[in-house]
């Protein structure tokens, strides 16, 4: 364990990178005030979706530029460039460390951002013990994995699609009674189909039923990488860039959702991914968007990977 642990730690992490204060959050770091840097504007790249939520406030402070993206392809293609393009990357965890592992990208892990977001919809409690068709997404990525670790012993004939919305597209048209869907599109799909005069429900969650059988809360699903040369010429800027979206996200309650929904519709649901603001509030906490250090949750992302 240990050997494995200290392989995971050279290969793709950026060891020592944050530092966390008591309570769990990125610590802001310090400058000294004779020194000027010129700011330094980062280049993300990063999927649409919940992920994209986390990178609202560095948008808004025009310290990083996005660039979203569907799917995984173009997130896989900039990883492998000889000549990147991008400063850092979110990406689903299980993919960047494949390639960092195979010697096959310069970006390390620096920490993850999603701890889950996967959930079972259908149109009866027992579906997964009945005749049927599972509509899913994400065969071989982080989705189809968790999805077929926590259930192995289903009846229904599984489908992957595409993505989350093809997955959708069969619950709602009816080829499927079952689906693999992700928050916020699991309840945009239960309203969508309930308007039809179609009752579904969230019938699974993965995030439990993956703590049942790792002993983990939640699973690390997307993280955040960096050129680790890049980020020890820059650290002030890329750490800044952590705890902007680290307080952000940490920072979102009750009291807080109307600056959160104003904020999406600011940028546009269109262009973060996600159905609109109302059914983000609905679904934030299923989300499971928080950051951590990728140093201090190496346990986890052993279990996971």
């Amino acid at each position: 364990m240990k050997k494995l642990l200290m392989i995971l730690c050279s290969a793709f992490l950026i060891a020592g990178c944050t530092t966390s204060n008591p309570s769990g959050s990125v610590a802001t770091p310090t400058t000294s005030p004779e020194v000027k840097s010129e700011p330094v504007v980062l280049n993300v790249l990063a999927p649409r979706g919940a992920t994209a939520l986390a990178m609202i406030p560095v948008i808004k402070n025009e310290t990083a530029k996005v660039t979203f993206v569907d799917g995984t392809d173009v997130i896989q293609a900039a990883f492998v460039n000889p000549n990147p393009e991008y400063s850092i990357i979110v990406a689903p965890t299980n993919l960047g460390a494949k390639l960092a592992l195979g010697d096959k990208t310069k970006y390390k892990m620096l920490g993850v951002i999603t701890w889950g977001n996967l959930y079972l919809v259908g149109n009866d409690d027992n579906a997964l013990q009945q005749e049927g068709n599972l509509a899913a997404f994400g065969e071989g990525a982080v989705p189809g994995l968790v999805f077929e670790a926590t259930n192995q012993d289903i009846v229904p004939t599984v489908t992957y699609y595409n993505g989350v919305a093809d997955a959708q597209a069969a619950l709602i048209s009816g080829n499927a009674n079952v689906a693999l869907l992700a928050e916020p599109a699991a309840t945009a799909t239960i309203g969508k189909m309930k308007e039809q005069g179609k009752e579904v429900k969230i019938i699974g969650d993965l995030q439990k039923e993956f703590a049942t059988i790792s002993g983990s809360e939640g699973y690390p699903q997307a993280a955040i990488y960096v050129l680790e040369d890049k980020y020890n010429e820059n650290k002030e800027f890329y750490d800044s860039f952590i705890t902007t979206i680290a307080d952000y996200t940490a920072n979102i309650n009750d009291s807080t959702m109307d600056s959160l929904k104003s904020d999406i519709e600011a940028i546009t649901p269109e262009e973060l991914g996600v159905p609109n603001a109302e059914i983000v509030a609905k679904t934030w906490s299923r989300m499971n968007i928080r950051y951590v250090p990728a140093k201090d949750v190496i346990d986890q992302l052993n279990t996971f990977l």
